[in-house]
């Protein structure tokens, strides 16, 4: 059953239950990848080039390598995280659910452009720390994911021949609804 027909393609009724707007998977993930772009290039050329050589040459060259290190350690954390939403983001996504994914994840990458830039070290691991735990919670909590991942485990065990049920954990009671 569909409820409407956009370019062709018919969506499912689903998708449009309490009639929030809906970005396209591709149009979302687009626009995440710009938000993303923006902020780390904000927190990357915050502090000016003056400024970062002058923190570089007073604290020395050890220290500097060790917060840059530090910050591409942070971007590979931010990178799995964003893997993790635009996975999420292969499915039709609300505005609301989208823009507080892109929230999140644009706080977390401005944190190690921040870092690198060498002059608010603090700030940066507050935001890159702040946006990693609300992308956790955010994918946490939305119910597509869950819905996701049924659909996944059920084309698995298909896939494998497993039977459906769920089994049961050692020493539990046996279900006693099915006597009567």
């Amino acid at each position: 059953m569909t409820a409407w027909v956009f370019s062709g393609r018919a969506l499912p009724a689903a998708w449009h239950r309490s009639a929030p707007a809906y970005l396209w998977p591709g149009a979302a993930r687009a626009l995440l990848l710009l938000a993303i772009a923006g902020a780390l290039a904000a927190g990357a050329f915050t502090t000016d080039a003056a400024t970062t050589s002058h923190i570089a040459a007073q604290e020395g060259g050890d220290w500097t390598r060790l917060l840059r290190g530090m910050a591409l350690l942070k971007a590979a954390m931010a990178a799995g995280a964003t893997a993790a939403v635009l996975w999420r983001l292969g499915g039709a996504v609300s505005a609301p659910w989208w823009a507080a994914y892109a929230l999140a994840c644009a706080a977390m990458w401005a944190g190690p452009g921040l870092i690198w830039g060498l002059a608010h070290i603090g700030l940066g691991a507050l935001l890159l720390h702040g946006g990693l735990a609300a992308t956790i919670v955010l994918v946490w909590r939305d119910p597509a994911v869950a819905a996701r991942l049924a659909e996944l485990v059920a084309r698995r065990r298909a896939a494998l021949g497993v039977a459906a049920a769920v089994p049961q954990r050692a020493g539990a009671r046996p279900d006693r609804s099915a006597r009567n």
